[in-house]
């Protein structure tokens, strides 16, 4: 590996995970900051070209990865975050959190097309840019 990725600055490691942006991912990396943190992954819930999808394989959650950069000791903190909308008892729709380290799928058709959407299709190409930074990826 090339010594200029090992010791990768929190500047270049936020840039090459923004690059990681395409319009044939069904997600993207954005500012984070009205989250508290440096940057946030997510479905591509309000993309048109993607809307369409998610919404055939049901994705009716809202799922991201909360990153928070530690230039001091390249480390990279990431907590997933869902969030879902359920009916209880009575009939009353709620809110419905969970954070940790998720592993959802979902898997359908849409426009005659096999999809299979996995949280490690953000997660992976993530973790594999914080490694070839020389950084660490770090769940909480």
């Amino acid at each position: 590996m090339p010594s200029a990725l090992k010791s990768s600055p929190d500047s270049d490691l936020h840039g090459c995970l923004l690059q990681l942006n395409s319009p044939a991912r069904p997600w993207l990396i954005r500012d984070g900051a009205s989250e508290g943190v440096d940057l946030v992954a997510e479905w591509k819930s309000d993309d048109p070209d993607w809307r369409q999808v998610l919404e055939d394989l049901a994705v009716a959650l809202t799922f991201q990865v909360h990153l928070r950069l530690d230039a001091e000791n390249r480390l990279l903190h990431a907590v997933d975050h869902l969030v879902e909308w359920r009916q209880d008892a009575e009939g009353q729709w709620i809110e419905c959190h969970d954070t940790g380290d998720l592993q959802l799928f979902w898997s359908g058709n849409s426009n005659c097309m096999h999809h299979l959407i996995t949280t490690d299709d953000i997660k992976i190409p993530i973790q594999q840019c914080v490694a070839d930074a020389g950084w660490t990826y770090r769940i909480g």
